[in-house]
């Protein structure tokens, strides 16, 4: 059953800021009080904005300035992205590098956008990328170079340790997020030219492939729902992406959403009750919408909005509203996907 949902321009607040370059990756800080957000000018940059939201009106965005850059990355390869809140606390972890420097994590809190290295060179040597943050707020999981491809680290805010969460391998692996546990994470892994998901959970010496989300094609940027793993999946051949989900202890993949949009960076994106998927469409007859599908199949939401090339969806729930922040090209032909956000209460 498809439930239709009409929303206009009128509707939708853009957020803008100085220069070019396409929006993209929207995240909300649990409060909702919060958006981080990636530009990026397709040539020598990215760049990371926070902005204070209030009651669905955005303040003036502010760049972050990782330590020993200039305030506008003024050389080529400047690099801050994949923003990732604190569950609970108004700080923002992220990936970033100065031009010709070497990936590392940085925080910041976001009253105050001056960020710091998060992980010491003696403590986390090597590149570092992919952050995740536990729904606790106990446990930080990233992507390491140390040992020469990508593994994924565990940082404990508690012991104020690194571990390793299983021993290394020759595969690299990207995209680790928690569960809801707090116990288990999932990511992808390169194995053979294709990219496959995997879990391990807490105790676990060796990571699992999940099955269902392996085999043709690349399954990537996995996330845990419940009893569940979302992620998208690239079985169908090139330009086609899809939204898988199958059950963590493996059985029947089913797709819930062909040739959706895909984001540069984040994971499929879920409503804050964990029940539904939200995501663009790819095809052109469907790209000025947002649609947002039950997990269990039961139906879809679809928001219009005007636009065009519709894509980079996040969701939050707060203070007894339900925001949707997302991108897109104000007409097909325009130069750079905008930020918008828009309110979608009682439509989740």
């Amino acid at each position: 059953m498809l439930t239709l949902l009409a929303a206009t321009l009128a509707h939708a607040t853009e957020i803008t800021w100085v220069g070019g370059g396409h929006g993209s990756n929207p995240q909300w800080s649990a409060d909702g009080n919060y958006l981080a957000f990636e530009v990026n000018n397709n040539a020598d940059k990215v760049d990371l904005y926070v902005v204070k939201i209030t009651a669905g009106a955005p303040g003036a965005p502010t760049k972050v300035v990782i330590p020993g850059s200039s305030s506008g990355f003024s050389g080529g390869g400047g690099f801050a992205a994949a923003p990732v809140w604190h569950p609970k606390q108004q700080v923002l972890l992220f990936q970033g590098s100065n031009p010709g420097g070497t990936m590392r994590l940085y925080y910041l809190a976001a009253t105050n956008p001056a960020p710091a290295e998060y992980l010491s060179g003696a403590q986390a040597p090597g590149a570092l990328a992919w952050p995740s943050i536990s729904p606790d707020g106990t446990t930080v999981a990233y992507v390491s170079s140390a040992s020469g491809s990508g593994d994924v680290m565990l940082f404990s805010q508690t012991t104020n340790k690194v571990t390793a969460a299983f021993p290394s391998t020759k595969e690299p692996e990207n995209a680790p997020t928690f569960g809801s546990d707090s116990k288990r994470l999932v990511f992808s892994r390169k194995n053979y030219g294709s990219e496959d998901i995997f879990t391990i959970g807490a105790g676990e010496t060796a990571a699992t492939p999940v099955k269902g989300a392996t085999g043709n094609g690349d399954q990537t940027r996995p996330r845990l729902a419940g009893t569940d793993t979302v992620y998208f999946t690239g079985e169908r051949g090139v330009d086609h992406w899809d939204i898988g989900i199958v059950p963590v202890a493996g059985g029947d993949r089913r797709i819930l959403a062909k040739d959706v949009r895909l984001p540069q960076r984040a994971a499929p994106a879920l409503t804050p009750d964990g029940k539904a998927v939200v995501y663009g469409s790819s095809e052109p007859a469907k790209d000025g919408s947002v649609y947002i599908t039950k997990l269990d199949g039961s139906g879809t939401v679809e928001i219009k909005t005007g636009m065009a090339a519709v894509g980079e969806p996040s969701v939050v729930t707060a203070g007894g509203k339900s925001w949707l922040a997302f991108t897109a090209l104000p007409s097909a032909g325009s130069d750079w996907r905008q930020l918008h956000v828009i309110d979608i209460t009682g439509k989740i």
